[in-house]
């Protein structure tokens, strides 16, 4: 069987291209601050191996099944399965998966935006700074701190000052979709893969740069001993309440982006000269390097300047900005994070989007010029929503003394315990990530272990042996459901109820 493409440039023209845009989806913004943090508080070395299992275990078995699924039914993600189901193999009904895929990914670009928005910003400030001073003081400025002579105050003050200016927000918002629209827009080859084959290679490299600067220039052994140093008595006090082994598991399964459509967009695009178990290793354990490279490329700096290793935007907002600030050439290696940083949020929006979009020229039968038409028209149809979506975010994130009117007071899901006291934009943060990628990964589990026949399966991961692929299907029939479905359990009921 041939895959059907969305687009109307479809296949990727390598596997390399394959590769990278698969890298690019599953390395974001969270991976230079979730992971590293995760693995240090959390038993560092152990839990790295923790993970690592989890990888093997759970998040490549699914991936592969991700790929083949859009490469067996082609089209969009919806069409992919509806395909798939057409055939005496199950009820339409199970094209549901494919629309609770669409759907987060459409969600979690109304509010992961408006963070690529911040990281925008940032590299539009720092860059004016910087050459500013360059233009007063001549080259000489380059081996200054970022904002040089502000106060650490000042410098926490500046993402403050962005939290409380909601047109500002808005505006690099608005950029950034405009920007990913217009990747998208012009299909896979002319639009999402020269982005990722130019993006990615930069990606790396400035990575590798910033990860030698900090070694160098920072606390490297405080760094390592946080990030790898095994805390087995950390490990044993979270095995003990079961913590460990869902923040892992979570981890590696959210980390690859599963159970949004991701995956499964991108495998229609999958040739049949391509080999789809060798690509998922190599997507999954991109992302576990780039996770751990990235603490080596923070850490040292954020240690040698006596600061503490925060989660989330405010290890990359507040705490590298003021360790930046004091440090020799830290305007330059400013820069260059912030602009890393940028391409991973870039790369990522691309396959979200490319999951709600990829369905508008989805139906098959429809002539290059059909698929164009749609594929512009679903691309403007989808930036509208999101940037509408996305205005109403920012607004229900401004400070409560902002006073900024009704959604930062508004909770709309307030009698729900999961959601008691959350905003609109922690709604879909929470939504997304405890509810709608788990399941949508536990029904597709469900659905390639027992719905699809073993004949469909084995045609399409043919590079594995019969050992390889009996292990697989064990996997992805036992493993892979039971404990998606205790993430599921975890993130909807158990924290929700226990505070934890």
């Amino acid at each position: 069987m041939s895959s059907s493409s969305s687009g109307d440039n479809n296949n990727w023209s390598s596997n390399l291209s394959f590769v990278l845009a698969g890298v690019g989806s599953a390395v974001g913004v969270a991976n230079l601050w979730r992971f590293p943090y995760q693995a240090g508080e959390n038993g560092g070395a152990a839990f790295v191996l923790v993970y690592l299992l989890s990888v093997v275990l759970i998040a490549l078995p699914l991936l592969k099944a991700e790929l083949f699924i859009g490469r067996r039914g082609g089209g969009s993600s919806v069409e992919a399965f509806r395909t798939l189901t057409g055939k005496g193999r199950g009820s339409r009904y199970w094209e549901a998966i494919a629309w609770i895929g669409m759907i987060t990914s459409f969600l979690i670009l109304t509010f992961y935006s408006i963070i690529a928005g911040w990281v925008l910003y940032y590299c539009a400030e720092i860059s004016q700074n910087l050459f500013a001073r360059v233009g007063v003081e001549g080259v000489s400025a380059l081996s200054g701190g970022a904002f040089e002579g502000e106060t650490a105050e000042n410098v926490v003050a500046r993402f403050s000052h962005l939290s409380r200016s909601p047109n500002t927000m808005i505006l690099c918002h608005g950029i950034f979709i405009l920007m990913v629209c217009a990747v998208v827009s012009r299909g896979v080859k002319d639009g999402i893969e020269k982005a990722t084959n130019l993006l990615m290679p930069g990606f790396f490299v400035l990575l590798l740069l910033l990860t030698v600067v900090a070694l160098l220039r920072g606390d490297a052994s405080a760094a390592v001993n946080f990030l790898f140093a095994p805390d087995f008595d950390k490990l044993a006090d979270q095995f003990a309440n079961g913590q460990i082994l869902i923040s892992a598991v979570g981890q590696a399964f959210f980390s690859v982006g599963l159970g949004a459509a991701l995956m499964i967009t991108y495998g229609l695009y999958v040739g049949r000269d391509q080999n789809i178990p060798k690509a998922a290793r190599l997507i999954a354990f991109a992302d576990t390097g780039v996770a751990l490279v990235a603490g080596l490329a923070i850490f040292p700096i954020v240690f040698a300047f006596g600061l503490e290793p925060s989660q989330g935007p405010g290890l990359m907002f507040v705490t590298l900005p003021i360790a930046f600030n004091q440090m020799a050439f830290g305007g330059v290696v400013s820069i260059a994070f912030f602009f890393m940083a940028f391409f991973a949020a870039f790369t990522s929006a691309i396959s979200l989007f490319e999951a709600c979009v990829a369905y508008f020229g989805g139906a098959k039968g429809l002539s290059a010029t059909e698929r164009r038409t749609r594929r512009k028209k679903g691309a403007a149809l989808t930036a509208t929503g999101i940037f509408v979506i996305g205005i109403a975010n920012v607004y229900s994130i401004q400070p409560l003394d902002a006073d900024e009117g009704f959604w930062n007071t508004w909770y709309p899901l307030e009698w729900v315990p999961l959601f008691s006291g959350k905003t609109l934009f922690d709604v879909l943060d929470v939504m997304t990530t405890n509810i709608l990628m788990p399941a949508g990964a536990l029904f597709t589990s469900i659905f390639v272990g027992y719905v699809l026949s073993r004949n469909d399966s084995r045609e399409e991961l043919s590079q594995l042996s019969h050992a390889q692929y009996q292990v697989w299907r064990f996997l992805v029939r036992y493993i892979c459901p039971a404990f998606i479905f205790l993430i599921l359990l975890w993130g909807a009921i158990v924290t929700p109820m226990t505070g934890s």
